[in-house]
């Protein structure tokens, strides 16, 4: 039977630098157990775009604002 850990992510109060450190460690202790995942959004304030983070820089992504960052942890677990 597989496992499944849904919703998860860090709120964007959160540092930047810290969220993607303890997310990096949380998506790399999953991909080792072989526990599938779900991001708690994709767009709002849990999300990869348009999450409102003060300390991101920003990459426009068809008008949306991209934390490419958040992006690219999260393609190194596929």
């Amino acid at each position: 039977m597989g496992v499944h850990c849904g919703e998860c992510g860090g709120y964007n109060q959160t540092p930047h630098d810290v969220f993607l450190a303890w997310f990096g460690d949380v998506l790399k202790v999953l991909k080792e157990m072989e526990v599938g995942f779900g991001i708690w959004e994709f767009s709002g304030a849990f999300g990869v775009l348009n999450s409102g983070r003060k300390d991101v820089e920003y990459e426009d992504w068809y008008g949306e604002k991209l934390d490419r960052k958040y992006l690219e942890l999260l393609q190194k677990q596929i």
